[in-house]
Parts: structure tokens; sequence; C-alpha cells
């Protein structure tokens, strides 16, 4: 039997009418009713995670009215089975070999039921729980809601999907013989090429020369695919432009912070201050540096700074200490800041001798040209800071703590050319370090302080 043109495609638009019924009827309920459970889940997890965050307030605050207002959260849910404030206790296991921990009810809603603390959901009741953990208690707070809101919501969705499935059929039906005249060549033309654009082929077009309803189509998805590929080009080109920002603003992030602060400065937007319990603190200044700088105009004041600091930097960057700042002739950098580097108090005697070696180099190129250099005093100290950003428009990552005033006196006592370092440092550089002890300084606000001049490395060390 020869089967006409307008039969196949009648055939082909009807199979096409019943597999989409068919996926009303089965696949679009069964995706609803699972929307619907997870959205009821993620409400009765709100609710839980709500009530939580309130009990462990309550409790941290020892209000047990305050317990009782959380629970009023969701007492009157008419889908609330209960609500539970369960203790998590930890006890030895019956061999004593480990800790398991043991639930038991702390506070119940209605208190006429007897929750057991480690019931499971099931098909009529859905069990959620949030941990809290407070000074006085760790425990959860767990919820029972019912499911028959569920189970009603699901035959409703049957019922509508079987509707439109029926109507869908019918409806193809009725049409099926009209769109099989109509339609054949344009819109399986259509079709292919709307698939290749879903697969991201933005090059497809379609020829329909005829005026009606399906040749406006045709322009309309041409149109519609030169500007989809027009948008895709521009946004491959803003997303270039924004990872490359994005780059540049995290090298700038990581520049100016220590890489474990810019990371949570990213993530979170804020960054808490830390205590270091040992880091070693470097200060540097010019002598005479105010006279000097009388006889220099502003740009080259700025120029010969920009010269001295950039070699520093560099030096710094080498032995992993992080640049904290610069006040007028005065740097100020710190190493310790990251817990892995132990060896931070050679590292720092290390930077300072090398920083001390280029200003000599430096002084004798100015002098060589009759020009006047500047000559370093530094000062090194170790122990405990605290470290933060502090600011919130155009912030600073600072340090602060009396190993920081210490070493800033340690560098105002200090000599042109010499590295003055406090007695606590000496004595943990001193196997490796030639030192001259200077004997005890009277220090402003400090009485009299030990100090010691690093002469260079030991022999054996250098």
């Amino acid at each position: 039997m020869i089967i006409s043109v307008q039969s196949k495609i009648l055939m082909t638009v009807l199979a096409v009418v019943l597999m989409f019924a068919l996926f009303i009827l089965f696949y679009y309920p069964a995706r609803q009713e699972s929307i619907l459970l997870e959205n009821y889940n993620s409400e009765i997890e709100h609710y839980a995670n709500s009530v939580a965050l309130g009990v462990k307030i309550a409790l941290t605050e020892e209000n047990f009215e305050g317990v009782e207002m959380s629970l009023n959260y969701v007492r009157d849910d008419n889908r609330l089975q209960f609500v539970s404030i369960i203790q998590n206790d930890s006890i030895w296991n019956e061999n004593d070999s480990d800790f398991e921990i043991k639930k038991e009810v702390f506070m119940t809603f209605p208190d006429s039921i007897t929750v057991d603390p480690y019931l499971a959901s099931t098909e009529d009741f859905i069990i959620k729980t949030s941990p809290f953990s407070t000074p006085s208690m760790n425990g959860e707070v767990m919820l029972s809601f019912s499911t028959n809101e569920i189970a009603v919501g699901r035959r409703q969705i049957r019922i509508a999907s079987t509707i439109a499935s029926l109507t869908v059929f019918v409806i193809g039906l009725l049409i099926g013989y009209w769109l099989a005249r109509k339609i054949s060549v344009p819109v399986l033309e259509l079709r292919d090429a709307a698939n290749r654009v879903g697969e991201g082929d933005f090059t497809q077009s379609v020829i329909n020369t005829s005026k009606d309803e399906i040749g406006e189509l045709s322009i309309a998805f041409n149109k519609m695919v030169r500007d989809l590929n027009s948008a895709q080009i521009e946004i491959s080109k803003r997303t270039e432009e924004l990872t490359e920002e994005k780059k540049k603003s995290d090298e700038l992030l990581l520049n100016i912070l220590p890489i474990e602060t810019a990371m949570e400065l990213k993530s979170t937007g804020t960054s808490k201050a830390k205590y270091h319990e040992s880091v070693t603190v470097l200060f540097t200044d010019f002598k005479d540096f105010t006279s000097i700088s009388k006889t220099m105009s502003a740009t080259q004041l700025v120029s010969e700074l920009h010269n001295c600091f950039s070699r520093f930097d560099h030096i710094i960057r080498k032995y992993n200490i992080e640049k904290i700042k610069t006040i007028g002739d005065a740097y100020m950098c710190v190493a310790g800041l990251d817990t892995e580097n132990e060896d931070h108090h050679f590292d720092v005697i290390k930077a300072a001798i090398e920083i001390n070696e280029c200003m000599k180099e430096y002084r004798r190129e100015k002098e060589e040209r009759g020009e006047i250099g500047f000559e370093i005093r530094i000062g090194i100290h170790s122990g405990p800071v605290v470290a933060g950003i502090v600011g919130v428009d155009k912030f600073a990552y600072d340090i602060w703590g009396s190993t920081v005033n210490l070493a800033s006196r340690l560098e105002k006592n200090s000599e042109p050319n010499k590295i003055n370092i406090s007695h606590s440092l000496y004595q943990v550089v001193k196997n490796k370090y030639e030192c001259t002890c200077r004997g005890k300084i009277v220090v402003k606000g400090l009485n009299e302080m030990e100090m010691y001049f690093v002469n260079g490395p030991k022999e054996s060390f250098s």
C-alpha cells in the first residue's frame, strides 16, 4: 500500500502530538511531584534552621522564654506533628573503645507526644533536624511534618496532567490534517535548524520565499539566529575582558594584602584581625632625611624614595617577607605572618643585610655623581602582633602590638648603615650571626633596653 506524503506528514504530526501527550501524562507529573517534594523539604529545612538559630541564641543567653518563642515560629503550621529540642551527649560505647552520641528529648511541642530522638522520615511524615551548639548544650531541633499535603498535591497534578494530555491529543487529531496540508518542508527545515542552534551552531538559516506566516517565521528565525550569534560574540568578548579585569584585580589585591587575608576578603567581604604568636618586624629610615630632602624638588624626592623602596621590595620578596607600609622615609615589613615560616628571624636578618649593602652601593653611586645619598638605619625585633585590615574606604593592612613599637624604637636608636636588634632576637640568631653588644641603652618610654649590632653571618654559615 502506497502512503501519500500528506498521510506521512499527518502520521508524523500525530506521532509528535502523541509523544507530547505522553510527556504531559507521565514525565510532567513526575517532575512536578519532584519539585513539590523538594519545595516541601526546603520549607521544612528552613523552619528547622530558623528554630535552631533561635534556640541557640536563647540558650546562649540562658533565656528559656526565648526557647519557647523560637518554637512558636512553627507551632501554628497545621502540617506540624511535633517539634522537639534534642540534647546530644558524647558517651563511651559498651566496649569503652570509642565515643558515641546519646540523644535525649529536652523539650517537645505538643508536650503530650512522646518523641523518639532517633526517628526517621516515612511515607506519612517527613523528619528534619538542624544542629546547634551552645556553651550549655549541644543538640539539634527535630521537626515532623505530615505528608498529607504532598499526597493531595500529587493527586491534583496527576488529574491535571491526564486532562491536559487528553486535551492535547484531541486537539492534535483535529488540527493534524490541516497541519499536514499546510506544513511540510519549511517546518522540518526550521526544526532541524533550531536543533542545531540549540547545540550552539549560530550560523544556521532557512530559506522560505512564501509570504504567509511560515515565511514570516523563517524571517524571524533567521533574525533571531543572527542576533544570537552577535550576542554570543559580544558575550565571549566581554567574558574575556571580565576575566582579564578579574585577573588584574586579584593581582592588585594580592599585592596589597597577604594571600590568606586577600582570599578571606574575596570570599566573605570582610577579614578578621588575627593574633600571631611570633613574627619578626623590620623598620628602616634615612639619617638626616629632612635636611637632605630640602635640597631636592618634590619630584626628585619622590623619585629617590621610589628608587630605594623598590629595591627594598625586591629584596624582601625573596625572603617571603610582607611589606606593611611606608610613612615618609620609614619602611616597615614583617615576616612570620605565614605560620609555616618558622625561619622568619633569619629571613629578616638576611634581608636587612642585603638592604644595608644595597643602600651602601646606592650611596656610592650618588657620591660618584657628586650627589648626596641617604644613609639607612635599621631596627629589628621579634614577638607577638595582631594583624588585620582597618577602615572601610581605602582600607589598609596593618600590624599592632608592643613588638611593633620595640622594632620602631630599635630603628630610632640605631646608627647609619647599622642593623640594630633586640636582646631576645640576638638569643635566637647569635649562633649564626656575628653581633656586637651595645649594652643597655635608654629608650624613650621603655627605660633601658639591651641592643646589638648585626655584623654579618659567621664563617660557618656564610
